[in-house]
């Protein structure tokens, strides 16, 4: 019986085990290349939008000794020119100042292209923010949905989801939309997890009653108190991105457009 177990000892490990471990470290060896090439793919998507910002910003013109910032000294200005040499698709930027939010806003002929692809074209899984393609040009629409993905490494739209939070909120409460012809402050009146099919996304309302109780349903859904009451007069634009947690839903954040009266060559 002893020679038995000395026996098997000196056999090694049996070919069941062997090819347990080749396969174990096959597992490990694809894991690692997959994780390769999805932070290969942060770095290329951070690299373009650093590229993209600095051929679309126009540098800010130097404060005066003891000039606050204001308003109009936080907003960057946009080359849409250059941005437009870019991508023809180029419709405009958000800007959520003290967040990642800081990219160029594109629209084509359809919801799936920028999914995949950064506003140079470049296929990327960052993708680019956009503005859904059954909306009208300029805003026209009294909904526009603007859609971006909610990337791992907290990138694109990742940041909105933390409008959950009051607090959050109470530090970051508008953002900036700049087209080519104006420049609005975004005012957050609503932010709340929906299904990927829910009213939140209609677009258009047959007439001022209807857009109103539109917009009493949407902010009675809201996770925080904004104290934006909007009114059928208003523009509105709701930013959309995935709940990694349920392919289903989505997380929203409702703002209305207001105006920023300038003067100069935007207006």
């Amino acid at each position: 019986m002893a020679e038995g177990k000395k026996e098997k000892k000196k056999r090694g490990l049996g070919p069941v085990r062997w090819l347990l471990i080749v396969l174990c470290a096959g597992m490990a060896v694809f894991s690692g290349w997959k994780l390769w090439g999805i932070m290969k793919e942060y770095r290329e998507g951070d690299q373009t939008y650093n590229n993209v910002e600095e051929a679309a910003f126009v540098p800010a013109k130097p404060k005066a000794q003891g000039e606050e910032d204001d308003e109009d000294s936080i907003i960057p200005e946009i080359d849409f020119a250059s941005l437009k040499g870019i991508s023809k698709n180029a419709v405009g930027w958000l800007f959520n100042p003290g967040t990642v939010i800081n990219y160029p806003v594109a629209k084509t002929t359809d919801n799936s292209y920028y999914i995949d692809h950064m506003i140079d074209g470049s296929y990327n899984s960052n993708g680019c923010l956009f503005i859904d393609y059954r909306n009208k040009d300029d805003l026209a629409d009294r909904n526009n949905i603007l859609y971006g993905h909610r990337m791992k490494n907290g990138k694109m739209l990742s940041s909105i989801a933390q409008y959950a939070k009051q607090a959050y909120y109470d530090a970051h409460p508008v953002m900036y939309y700049i087209t080519e012809n104006a420049r609005y402050t975004l005012e957050i009146f609503s932010a709340y997890t929906t299904t990927a099919t829910s009213d939140s996304y209609t677009r258009r309302f047959s007439d001022d009653a209807e857009f109103t109780a539109w917009l009493k349903s949407v902010t009675r859904k809201s996770y925080i108190k904004t104290g934006v009451t909007p009114t059928a007069e208003d523009t509105i634009i709701t930013l959309s991105t995935c709940v990694r947690t349920n392919d289903l839903s989505r997380f929203v954040v409702h703002v209305r457009l207001v105006k920023i009266e300038e003067p100069g060559s935007l207006m």
